[in-house]
């Protein structure tokens, strides 16, 4: 973004180049929209937020799907809106080429309609200012999500009982992360941190400033072991490049050549009426708010459940092989496997300690899945993970043939669409060295396994 001077400097005594105006609003409206439809920062507001947010995306997607179909010829699951984890889908690529292009588009036609204005200065001030608070909403997401350390939670027992060989890049770096809970919190008290700073006009450079060290290094792993939240990091890290551009320039004259110098740009509007910077605080501070209700509560509550129940884990925690899954209608028994996101049978069931679930494919993939024992009742609660969409979801009344097999019977509503699971117990070692190494100061030997 353009270097702002300050309000105090007369409008008649600024002029910009016609290309340097261009360049700023196709920026601008390119950080804007593509925050505002990647991360739908506005869903923090009660009541109208969502709804604003969906009629800002539905035609972003229905475009995306349309050009994605007949001009790039992407198909299957691809070629549909889907539920997932993932940030790097074909059509998600599709659609921020298309907010780029109608940037680049609009850009051209404003400029062309709007071509004798010597300055852009209030757009400039104006987009930078809303830009800030929408970065602020992202990084104090994934930061509280990393205060309570459920965005790499410990490491699954499917994981554990993975060949080292056959895991993916991402899951050896979720590993590595969740392996140490305090690593991961202070990344997050960093991202959390520098959301706050930027909420604040005195802070926010230095909130900027931490927040875009932090994000290069996120999306450097992302790049570097194929996390497919490729786009979203490169995207945030570009957001905070446009804002804190317009202060390189004294920065590296301090830094670099050890020169005096002041930082001369605009984080907020210049309010002209004490009424008007009532509101805008006002609006900054239920903004602020909704934001930390949105996010800490359920935070708290997950890393609490999570926590509860690894003191006391389940009977059922462990790993279990599916050896037969059978429907039952009309006296007749049939074979209706369970299927994951993919399509494929879920072969291998692993019920966590913390209350998690994973499951896994006939294809060796895992999938995040859930359940919720209840153990009095002998009634377990099967669905498959929030990203992959509802796949299966059934409660079921288990009860144990023997210590290592179990019978996940459907109840009620479940019992005529969902099938009877027959499952046995796998054998897992006794204790994990990766859980129990404790942290050392004195090594004589590196230790290598």
């Amino acid at each position: 973004m353009l270097p702002l001077d300050r309000e105090c400097v007369p409008d008649n005594q600024i002029t910009w180049a016609i290309h340097k105006r261009f360049v700023l609003r196709c920026v601008a409206l390119f950080t804007l929209l593509a925050v505002l439809t990647t991360y739908d920062p506005l869903n923090v507001i009660p009541f109208c937020g969502p709804w604003i947010s969906s009629r800002i995306d539905s035609p972003l997607v229905a475009a995306s799907t349309w050009i994605g179909v007949h001009v790039f010829h992407v198909s299957g699951v691809a070629a549909t809106q889907h539920p997932t984890d993932s940030r790097d889908t074909a059509l998600g690529w599709i659609a921020m080429l298309l907010v780029a292009l109608a940037s680049l588009l609009f850009a051209m036609v404003w400029s062309a309609l709007d071509a004798n204005r010597h300055h852009d200065r209030r757009l400039a001030i104006w987009a930078r200012y809303i830009l800030r608070f929408f970065l602020a909403f992202v990084m104090i997401r994934y930061g509280i999500f990393k205060i309570f350390p459920l965005q790499m939670s410990r490491p699954s027992l499917a994981v554990l009982n993975e060949p080292l060989g056959q895991s993916s890049p991402m899951t050896l770096l979720w590993t590595l992360v969740g392996l140490s809970p305090a690593y991961q919190i202070g990344s997050g008290v960093l991202e959390a941190m520098s959301g706050v700073l930027l909420l604040f006009r005195r802070t926010a450079l230095v909130g900027a400033l931490i927040a875009f060290i932090v994000m290069a290094n996120v999306t450097l792993l992302n790049l570097c072991f194929d996390v497919p939240v490729k786009l979203g990091a490169l995207l945030i890290t570009f957001a905070l490049a446009v804002i804190i551009a317009p202060d390189v320039p004294p920065l590296l004259r301090f830094f670099l050549k050890h020169a005096k110098a002041e930082l001369s740009s605009v984080w907020s509007p210049q309010w002209h009426r004490q009424s008007s910077r009532n509101i805008a605080l006002a609006l900054q501070t239920i903004y602020i708010l909704c934001a930390l209700y949105f996010f800490v509560p359920p935070a708290y509550s997950g890393a609490r459940q999570e926590a509860a129940n690894r003191r006391a884990p389940s009977t059922l925690t462990g790993g279990w092989r599916v050896e037969s899954a059978q429907v039952f209608r009309n006296g007749q028994s049939s074979d209706a496997p369970v299927l994951t996101a993919e399509g494929f049978p879920m072969t291998a069931i692993y019920f966590e300690p913390d209350g998690r679930a994973m499951a896994r494919s006939s294809d060796g993939r895992l999938w995040r899945a859930g359940a919720t024992v209840d153990a009095p009742h002998h009634s377990v609660s099967l669905y498959s993970g929030y990203f992959e969409g509802v796949r299966f979801d059934a409660t079921y009344t288990y009860s144990q043939i023997d210590s290592d097999h179990m019978r996940l019977e459907p109840g009620g509503e479940d019992k005529a669409a969902h099938s009877t699971l027959l499952l046995a117990r796998m054998p897992e070692p006794h204790d994990y060295p990766l859980l129990q190494t404790p942290f050392r100061w004195v090594h004589e030997w590196a230790l290598e396994r």
